[in-house]
């Protein structure tokens, strides 16, 4: 007797179970080739743009490098002389922890002031939403050029219109004093997105909630506060 009329149908029916689980791990793979390849031009600049930056960030900052000779390594040389010797990386923590902690609650609560206040228009809101939005969409670069020329203290048209007011303006980013609060009316200029965050965060809310929170007796801060 055959080797196959001895196990009957239980051998094509086995058959069939490995070809299907073959044809579902195929599709499974031919998904995924699908998924990368949708994914693959954030893949490369990710990589590119981000990743291979970042490594080789870091590879360098343990060697000499000029861009005109090949890398040398130090260790932990440069940082030795970052954390010890060089006089202004501690004035440069000082005033980042400064921005974090002045510039960043600032521009927080100037977002929310603005949602808030556009939720309470009652005409023009669509061109007030996009005039508070712009600004985010200005490159970085050119924005700062802006308050550069803004804020200049020869010709810029504040410390004209402060001069005509009789008011000697300071000279802003070249000070030590005001270049600060400098950067931080950059930082308020482009808060639209997030101001759009909490617009939306805040028109989400139904109008009934407010009109309860108003008879119970929430003043407008308190019916305006997340």
């Amino acid at each position: 007797m055959s080797q196959s009329s001895v196990a009957g149908e239980p051998l094509p029916a086995a058959a069939l179970t490995v070809d299907r689980r073959r044809a579902r791990r195929k599709a499974a793979w031919r998904r995924r080739g699908l998924v990368l390849l949708f994914m693959s031009p954030w893949l490369v600049g990710f990589t590119v743009f981000f990743l291979y930056p970042l490594v080789m960030s870091a590879y360098l900052s343990f060697n000499h490098y000029d861009l005109l000779a090949p890398p040398r390594w130090v260790g932990w040389a440069n940082y030795h002389y970052l954390f010890w010797q060089d006089p202004q990386v501690w004035t440069a923590i000082k005033n980042t922890i400064w921005l974090i902690v002045v510039m960043v609650p600032l521009q927080i609560a100037f977002a929310f002031g603005l949602a808030v206040m556009l939720t309470r228009a009652r005409m023009g809101v669509g061109a007030f939403r996009t005039v508070f939005y712009l600004p985010a969409l200005a490159p970085p670069v050119a924005a700062t050029l802006a308050f550069v020329y803004i804020l200049n203290p020869v010709t810029g048209p504040v410390n004209v219109l402060l001069g005509h007011l009789g008011i000697q303006g300071p000279l802003w980013f070249q000070d030590p004093h005001w270049s600060k609060p400098s950067l931080v009316g950059l930082g308020l200029w482009g808060v639209g997105t997030i101001m759009i965050i909490f617009l939306a965060a805040v028109l989400d809310v139904p109008r009934q909630l407010y009109e309860s929170a108003e008879l119970d007796g929430a003043n407008a801060f308190q019916r305006s506060a997340p």
